[in-house]
């Protein structure tokens, strides 16, 4: 179905509409929201406030993009809002740790994938940095282009570019060590 006539009737209130999109969208919201938070709970919080401010400012999306790479740029703006909430509790409380030792937790996506190479991908990517993580999930996993990508992280082309390369070499490092 057309995207604009999909907004069209969800504006006039047809919340059938905005379901289809949701279930349309929503494993690919939740991957990059994985690839920024690294734990599976506050990943799904930004996929639904995410999903919640696009059906509340629906009426000020513009069209000038998909309204997927403007769905995805909520969710990585809220994601980044999210893990700077967490980062600050965490900090919090290692500051009150008596004995000073930081505790690092990396979580890998929960997903049910039947081939053994996914599943290293995946868990090679959750320990990348969070650019590079992200970078890559929206590249190849969301097969954005890199007019896209830079759309949705506010970066330039070439940023997007230099950063892509950048995440596909270390992507290969970590990928070896494993």
């Amino acid at each position: 179905m057309d995207e604009q006539l999909l907004i069209q009737k969800i504006l006039q209130g047809d919340t059938a509409s905005f379901r289809y999109l949701y279930r349309l969208y929503a494993l690919s919201a939740l991957q990059l929201a994985m690839s920024v938070c690294k734990q599976k709970e506050n990943a799904e919080e930004v996929v639904q406030n995410s999903f919640i401010n696009a059906f509340n400012c629906l009426k000020n999306f513009r069209q000038e993009s998909s309204f997927k790479t403007w769905l995805l740029r909520i969710v990585f703006n809220e994601a980044i809002r999210i893990q700077k909430a967490e980062q600050k509790f965490q900090w919090q409380e290692m500051t009150q740790d008596e004995n000073g030792e930081e505790t690092i937790l990396m979580s890998v996506p929960n997903s049910i994938e039947k081939k053994e190479i996914k599943e290293y991908v995946a868990k090679t990517i959750a320990l990348l940095n969070e650019k590079e993580s992200v970078i890559l999930n929206l590249f190849y996993l969301e097969e954005l282009s890199i007019k896209e990508t830079a759309a949705v992280l506010g970066y330039s082309e070439s940023n997007v570019k230099v950063l892509l390369h950048r995440a596909r070499k270390n992507f290969k490092n970590v990928y070896e060590k494993m």
